[in-house]
C-alpha cells in the first residue's frame, strides 16, 4: 500500500515537472496577427478595446511575443514631446521595418486633458520628413498654438507627408484663423478634416485669410463645437468643395441664445447641401423650446430642404433628450429621392443609465413623435428606403467600451427595458414596421454592424 502510494506520488510528481507544451512561435505569430487585423485605429479612443487590451497582454508574455506585438501597437505613436520626437527617430532609425508601421502620429501637450504648447511639432515635422510612408493620420489635441510656434519651413516639412489623407484637430486652441488655414493647406493629400472644440485667441479676423489651396479636394468634414471664426473659416472650405460626407455638432447656443450661431448653424449645413450624400447630426441643446416653436426653429437652424443628393442622414441625441420631438421636423424636409438610411441614437449618461432609458422610453409613450414619424415616411419621397433603413437605438456616453447591459443592475433588468422599447416602438410605427424596413437596436455595437450592412445595400444599388 506504501509502496503503491509513494510510485503515484512520484509519478505525479513527474508529471508536474514536464514542461507544459508550447506552440510553435510561427503559430502564435499567425495568433497575434489575427487579432490585430481586429483593431481599427480609426477608433479616437482604444482605453478599453478588446482588441488593443488582448495586444497589450500579448506583448508581456514573453520577449518574442513582445516583439511581434509591438509593431502592431506601433500604429499610432503618442508625441508629447521632444523627447518622444528623437525616440520614434530613433527607432526608425534601429528599425527600419517599424517605417512602414506608423499611421497615425498623434501630437499633443504634456499633459492629457489641458491645452499645452507644442513646440515639438515643428520638430516633428523637420525630423520625421520623409521616413513614414505610410502614415495617413495625424492628430494634433490638448494643445495651444501660439504665434511663432512653427518656422516657415517647417510648414514645407509638412508637406512632404503627401500620403497624409486625414487631419484631426482636438481641442486646440489657435492663435489666428490664418494658423488654422495653413496647417490645412500644408497637407496635399488631406481628404478627411475633424475639428473637436477648437478655440481661436483672435475673435474677429482683420481681413479673410485665403482658403487652403487643398480646399476643393475636402471629401469628409466634421465639426463639433468650435469657435466662431473657425466655423466661419470651414463654411468657406465647404462651399469651396464638394463634401460627400459632414458630420455635424448643434448645442444649446445653435438652437437658442445665440443668434449668430444658429446662423451659421444653417450656413454650414446649406454650404455643403449640393453635394453632401451622407449628414451625421449629434444635437445637444441645453433648454427645450417650446413645442409651438420646434417647426420655426428647424427651419431656421436644421432646414434639409435643399439636400437633394442624401441618402443616409444619422442622429445622436444627447441627455436630456429635448430634441426629440424635433426628429419629425427635419425628416419631413428632406427632399431628396436617393434617401435610403435614417437613424437615430440616444446617448445616455452612463452614471444613471437605467435611469435615463427609462425616461426616454416614457417620454415615447406619452408624445406623439413616433406616430408622427411613421406618418411622414409613408410619403412618396420615402419609398427608397432600404429594408431595415429606419433604425432606433441607445448606448452610452462613456468612452471605455463598457457593454451598456453592465451599466444596469442585473441583465435581466436590461432585457426588460429593452422589451419595453421594442414593443413600444413597433406599435407605435406599425406601417414602417409592416414594410419591414424597421430597425432597433441596443448598443454601438449593434448600430455599428447595422451601419455596415446599410453601406453595403447602398453600394449594391449603384452597380
Amino acid at each position: 500500500m506504501e509502496e503503491g502510494t509513494s510510485t503515484a506520488a512520484a509519478s505525479g510528481a513527474s508529471s508536474q515537472d514536464d514542461p507544459a507544451p508550447r506552440l510553435p512561435t510561427e503559430i502564435c505569430a499567425r495568433i497575434i496577427d489575427h487579432v490585430a487585423a481586429g483593431l481599427d485605429l480609426g477608433y479616437t479612443f482604444l482605453a478599453g478595446n478588446p482588441q488593443f487590451l488582448a495586444l497589450q497582454s500579448c506583448a508581456l508574455v514573453c520577449r518574442d511575443w513582445y516583439f511581434h506585438t509591438w509593431y502592431h501597437l506601433r500604429g499610432r505613436v503618442f508625441l508629447r514631446d521632444r523627447n518622444d520626437v528623437r525616440s520614434l527617430s530613433r527607432a526608425l532609425r534601429e528599425r527600419p521595418p517599424l517605417r512602414g508601421v506608423v499611421k497615425q502620429v498623434v501630437i499633443s501637450g504634456r499633459t492629457s486633458g489641458q491645452r499645452s504648447l507644442i513646440q515639438h511639432l515643428g520638430a516633428f515635422a523637420a525630423m520625421l520628413s520623409g521616413k513614414l510612408p505610410e502614415l495617413s493620420t495625424i492628430t494634433i489635441e490638448d494643445a495651444e498654438w501660439t504665434v511663432g510656434l512653427m518656422r516657415v519651413e517647417d510648414f514645407g516639412y509638412l508637406a512632404s507627408f503627401d500620403l497624409v489623407h486625414t487631419l484631426t484637430i482636438f481641442k486646440v486652441t489657435m492663435s489666428s484663423i490664418a494658423q488654422l488655414a495653413r496647417l490645412i493647406s500644408a497637407l496635399p493629400g488631406m481628404r478627411k478634416l475633424y475639428c473637436f472644440h477648437v478655440d481661436c485667441s483672435e475673435k474677429h479676423p482683420v481681413s479673410p485669410v485665403c482658403l487652403p489651396r487643398n480646399s476643393a479636394s475636402l471629401e469628409i468634414l466634421e465639426v463639433r463645437w468650435v469657435a466662431p471664426a473657425v466655423e466661419d473659416l470651414l463654411v468657406r472650405i465647404s462651399q469651396a468643395s464638394r463634401l460627400r460626407k459632414l458630420y455635424f455638432g448643434v448645442d444649446g447656443e445653435g438652437t437658442s441664445s445665440s443668434a449668430g450661431s444658429s446662423l451659421r448653424s444653417q450656413a454650414f449645413l446649406d454650404a455643403s447641401a449640393a453635394s453632401v450624400e451622407v449628414l451625421i447630426l449629434r444635437i445637444a441643446p441645453d433648454s427645450s423650446v417650446d413645442s409651438h416653436a420646434v417647426d420655426s426653429t428647424v427651419e431656421r437652424y436644421l432646414n434639409l430642404s435643399r439636400h437633394e443628393m442624401l441618402w443616409r442622414l444619422q442622429i445622436y441625441l444627447f441627455h436630456p433628450f429635448v430634441a426629440w420631438s424635433w426628429i419629425p421636423h427635419i425628416v419631413s424636409r428632406i427632399p431628396s429621392d436617393h434617401l435610403m438610411v435614417i437613424s437615430v441614437l440616444f446617448f445616455i449618461h452612463a452614471d444613471h443609465a437605467a435611469n435615463d432609458l427609462d425616461r426616454v422610453v416614457t417620454m415615447m409613450e406619452e408624445d406623439g413623435t413616433l406616430l408622427r414619424l411613421d406618418d411622414i415616411l409613408q410619403a412618396e419621397c420615402f419609398t427608397n428606403i432600404a429594408p431595415g433603413g429606419i433604425c432606433l437605438g441607445f448606448d452610452h456616453d462613456r468612452n471605455d467600451w463598457l457593454p451598456l447591459v453592465k451599466l444596469f443592475d442585473s441583465e435581466s433588468s436590461f432585457r426588460e427595458q429593452c422589451g419595453r422599447w421594442d414593443t413600444l416602438v413597433r406599435r407605435k410605427m406599425p406601417r414602417c414596421n409592416g414594410r419591414g424596413i424597421l430597425t432597433i437596436v441596443y448598443s454601438w455595437e449593434e448600430h455599428n454592424n447595422w451601419s455596415c450592412n446599410m453601406n453595403a445595400i447602398h453600394e449594391a444599388t449603384k452597380h
